[in-house]
């Protein structure tokens, strides 16, 4: 199974100190774990309005390109990829990046959409991505671009609802149609989104993330708790050696995967789990089970693939029973 090679596949860890940024808001003090109760299950709700902008306008985005926007008092950088051909209602991809260095690659964002060639994807499928940039943290003992799972403030929430108001309202992407992705410390984004912004995704795809991390004397990253709406959910980890840092795991992405697998099913979530061997990386195959899954799915409704089988996306993934 061929890997993507690049600097991507660096993993992901906690966003465990202070952020660069003097407007984000204190830590809180609730360590509490929650997952899903065994007798609590997860409600349908209507789908969430667009967010009134924190702050300032949507930028012109007249071509894929990467766009500054203010938002929570922020300037942030995201890259949006649109299709050569795009038509109204086109569905909606934010893609979260894993965990990068800013020496190393100061536009985290573009440089996932290149290393992925996402741009090919959105000319494919006809759907609009767009790939935030995180804020820079300091993680364990490095300054690195690292998204909020722990709880510290809302700005990434804030930024996600900032964007997919300008997609809506700009780009005329399907509001009905937005779904969520991303590796490593982005696919734990995905679970706080999963969370907090239930309301508003048709479906989620991890990539090596998960939820319920307990690392020593450190809070919960990346917390479950039952979203307001049921949502289909594709799960991929890498095997044993899906770990951070490799050769002294810190972090075991394929159980964490397995807290994430859990607590959807118990919750009444349509989920599919695939697991490739390759460790803490993004395969080929599994981008290209990416593609089928991400623009499949419509908010509130049942996956296509629940009455359609997944005999496409090959035997090393399954529907969790």
């Amino acid at each position: 199974m061929r890997t993507l090679p690049w600097l991507l596949v660096l993993g992901l860890l906690v966003g465990c100190g202070e952020t660069h940024e003097e407007d984000a808001e204190e830590a809180s003090d609730d360590d509490t774990t929650t997952g899903a109760d065994d007798d609590v299950e997860v409600q349908e709700s209507d789908l969430a309005d667009l967010a009134e902008l924190s702050d300032g306008e949507c930028p012109e985005m007249p071509e894929s390109g990467t766009y500054t926007i203010s938002s929570g008092g922020l300037e942030r950088d995201f890259t949006v990829l649109l299709p050569d051909e795009l038509e109204p209602d086109a569905p909606l991809v934010f893609f979260f990046h894993g965990l990068l260095s800013p020496d190393y690659n100061p536009e985290p964002g573009a440089e996932t959409a290149a290393a992925l060639n996402l741009q090919a994807t959105a000319n494919e499928t006809g759907a609009i991505f767009v790939l935030p940039d995180s804020r820079v943290m300091n993680v364990v003992i490095m300054d690195a671009f690292m998204w909020e799972v722990q709880e510290a403030d809302d700005l990434d929430l804030v930024l996600y609802d900032d964007l997919r108001t300008c997609m809506v309202t700009d780009l005329e992407a399907d509001i009905a149609r937005v779904s969520a992705t991303g590796f490593s410390g982005g696919s734990l984004f995905v679970t706080v989104l999963a969370r907090e912004r239930g309301d508003t995704l048709a479906s989620i795809l991890e990539m090596s993330g998960g939820s319920d991390i307990e690392v020593v004397s450190m809070p919960i990253i990346a917390r479950y708790d039952t979203p307001a709406q049921a949502m289909p959910a594709l799960v991929v980890s890498g095997g044993e050696d899906d770990g951070w840092p490799e050769g002294f795991a810190v972090i075991n992405f394929d159980e964490a995967t397995d807290n994430l697998e859990t607590s959807l099913k118990d919750d009444g979530h349509f989920v599919v789990r695939c697991q490739h061997t390759a460790g803490h990386t993004v395969t080929s195959t599994a981008m290209n089970t990416a593609e089928s899954w991400l623009t499949a799915h419509t908010y509130g409704e049942p996956s296509p693939f629940e009455g359609a089988g997944i005999d496409s996306f090959g035997d090393w993934c399954e529907v969790v029973d």
